[in-house]
């Protein structure tokens, strides 16, 4: 109760902040985001920059023919649940990779990447006060844009249990939040985890919210939806991102899948938000699905063995970070710095010209710890990106 009493009142207290938002002013900036916008403006003076923070892999994906593309529809609106032939492509390819049966035509919106689909999702379910659970490390966005909808984000710090969640549930509880597989850590959650997530939301009626922009980065069939097990999809929400997974970010493209009611509830927010994804970039993907990942799927394996060769890389070098075996990323601590996470970033960034990304930004409990990515740079460059990582540490401890 205390808890609670504490949220409402972050909302309602009196505002001294003038013509702006109690919430929009005390919104925290994406930390990765931040980080990442100070080497934009670096490399832009020429300074040259081992980039270990940006969210995304870089693919080498042919650009095809957008001449090919039907002219009378690419310049204008298309459906706002995102044209009908893109959703049965995803449709089947669900049902095939994940064994997850959807109805295309009411149970998958399509919109202008997966972020704003999980803030449409959250404004869908939330009521002023009400609480989201999440882990930490999570990802940085989820408390932001739960705050957004005017919810309270509970954090359970990262040493704890999946199965001491039941403990964080409190009747203003109206979902849970998953990443899987994970960003920052790159765990992939097991079968018997899913399950009794899906039990957890069945025995308190919430919602599990499981955003899976990286499923395709799991290389060994271990990854399970909560799709493939609430079939009917009652207490599942599942968030997808053809912008991560294609190799094409910066397009934003994404998706959201749930039962018709929801769908229906979050096409009313995405036609007043967004209208419809870019319908040009729209046909392209579909025109050119099974091309893309001809050749992204090759690539997205190659970068499982490089994950695997850091990982091993980071273990001679005594570097230790939490478990994780799929994505790019990796948790890494930077125990015994003295400094705090940003102000070890900061430092590695304009002292060394290394860009990763500060724990902090991943919650509380995790100010003894950097994102690292591997999805940008060279092998070999990283290896020396973690030498000087490891050097640094030792330095400012």
């Amino acid at each position: 109760m205390k808890r609670q009493l504490i949220g409402l009142t972050h909302y309602e207290r009196i505002s001294s902040m003038g013509r702006y938002s109690n919430i929009s002013e005390n919104a925290e900036q994406a930390m990765s985001i931040k980080y990442n916008t100070i080497v934009y403006d670096l490399k832009r003076k020429g300074v040259k920059v081992l980039v270990m923070s940006l969210g995304e892999a870089f693919f080498d994906v042919p650009l095809y023919s957008f001449a090919e593309l039907p002219i009378s529809e690419i310049y204008h609106y298309s459906h706002s649940l995102g044209i009908p032939e893109l959703r049965k492509k995803l449709a089947d390819y669900f049902l095939k990779q994940y064994s997850i049966p959807l109805n295309s035509d009411k149970e998958i919106l399509i919109t202008s990447g997966s972020k704003i689909a999980i803030y449409m999702a959250l404004m869908a379910i939330l009521n002023p006060g009400d609480e989201v659970v999440v882990q930490e490390p999570c990802w940085v966005s989820y408390p932001e844009q739960i705050k957004l909808a005017y919810g309270i984000p509970v954090q359970i710090p990262y040493d704890r249990s999946i199965y001491d969640y039941e403990k964080y549930i409190t009747p203003r509880t109206k979902a849970i939040i998953i990443n899987n597989p994970h960003n920052p850590t790159g765990y992939v959650y097991t079968k018997e985890e899913i399950t009794y997530l899906l039990e957890l939301a069945a025995k308190h009626n919430i919602w599990l919210l499981s955003d899976e922009a990286y499923s395709d980065f799991v290389m060994d069939g271990k990854f399970i939806s909560p799709g493939s097990i609430d079939k009917e999809k009652n207490h599942t929400i599942i968030f997808n991102s053809i912008s991560k997974n294609f190799g094409i970010s910066g397009w934003r493209l994404g998706y959201i899948i749930s039962n018709e009611k929801m769908i229906h509830n979050v096409l009313k927010i995405n036609q007043h938000l967004i209208t419809c994804p870019a319908t040009i970039l729209e046909y392209y993907v579909l025109n050119y699905f099974e091309k893309i990942l001809s050749y992204t799927v090759p690539m997205m394996k190659e970068l499982h063995e490089k994950r695997k060769a850091v990982a091993a890389y980071m273990k001679d070098i005594g570097l230790e970070c939490l478990p994780g075996s799929a994505t790019f990323y990796f948790f890494v601590s930077i125990i015994p710095t003295k400094l705090t996470s940003e102000e070890f970033c900061t430092r590695l960034l304009t002292e060394e010209y290394i860009s990763v990304v500060p724990g902090l930004g991943y919650g509380y409990s995790c100010d003894k710890f950097v994102r690292i990515s591997i999805g940008t740079s060279k092998l070999d460059e990283i290896k020396c990106g973690l030498d000087k990582i490891k050097e640094f540490i030792i330095k400012t401890s």
